[in-house]
């Protein structure tokens, strides 16, 4: 039985860890082989997602339903530390991501809700308090959600989606996690190759999607531009609040948040 949850695992080095390869029936396994074989595809259209597995550089993080917050708090908090001495452009080669174990019979929706009840529980876990050059208001368009005082981008995807093909990355809800700064530095909204970048990624995604583009994809810092939008892409059957789920609020104790464990 595998025993590495909350642990972050390099692609490379989770191929060499026995107790992963030795049991093929384990939703972990199932989980990276479907993911993967996704972001391998030729017409997979995030380039650099698609790098970073070629190269098996990609950190991995496996989180238990019930465990979830706790799980993702204790390998989060252990990937933004490994980052820190890592130039900010090369730390776009390195996403976590972090597989949420969930269950086939949830509705898009529901697996939604979930994964932001999740994040507010690990924010309440943060060992650091909000970075005040930070915004802690969704609403305001330099806002990201930031641990163990890092701004971070969370591209979340779910089994649910049908339409938003390019964010189902397999039978469980998929976090993938950057340095919100990364992007900044390969691909900044602010020089003519950054936004070249960007639209052949967003030409990819509308291709990959059969034509459907996300309406609220846009560029950090822009007035008409807020971050937790693109975490969470609406199609129809999605959660649909009006203002974001998460909410910076003072840290609970870890006892309140494992017994309300998501």
């Amino acid at each position: 039985m595998f025993t590495g949850y909350g642990i972050c695992y390099r692609l490379d080095a989770l191929e060499l860890a026995a107790e992963h390869a030795d049991d093929h029936t384990q939703w972990t396994w199932t989980a990276l082989d479907h993911f993967r074989a996704l972001v391998s595809h030729a017409d997979f259209p995030c380039l650099f997602g698609r790098k970073a597995v070629a190269a098996q550089t990609c950190q991995l993080l496996f989180a238990r339903a019930e465990h979830g917050a706790t799980d993702i708090a204790q390998g989060l908090a252990d990937y933004v530390d490994q980052l820190r001495p890592i130039a900010r452009k090369q730390r776009i080669g390195s996403p976590l991501v972090v597989f949420l174990q969930t269950d086939a019979g949830t509705t898009l929706a529901e697996q939604q809700a979930r994964a932001w009840a999740v994040l507010q529980r690990v924010h309440a876990l943060d060992p650091h308090p909000w970075p005040q050059a930070m915004p802690q208001d969704p609403h305001d368009p330099d806002w990201a959600f930031c641990f163990n005082g890092m701004p971070l981008f969370i591209n979340m995807s779910f089994p649910g989606h049908q339409r938003m093909k390019s964010r189902r990355l397999g039978p469980h809800t998929v976090f993938v996690i950057n340095p919100r700064e990364s992007f900044d530095e390969v691909a900044s909204a602010a020089t003519e190759s950054g936004q070249r970048i960007r639209a052949r990624i967003r030409q990819r995604v509308a291709h990959y999607n059969d034509g459907v583009m996300p309406e609220t994809l846009g560029f950090f810092g822009q007035p008409d531009n807020f971050e937790w939008q693109q975490y969470q892409l609406q199609e129809p059957g999605s959660l649909d609040p009006r203002r974001c789920p998460f909410h910076p609020v003072a840290a609970a104790s870890s006892d309140t948040l494992n017994e309300n464990e998501p």
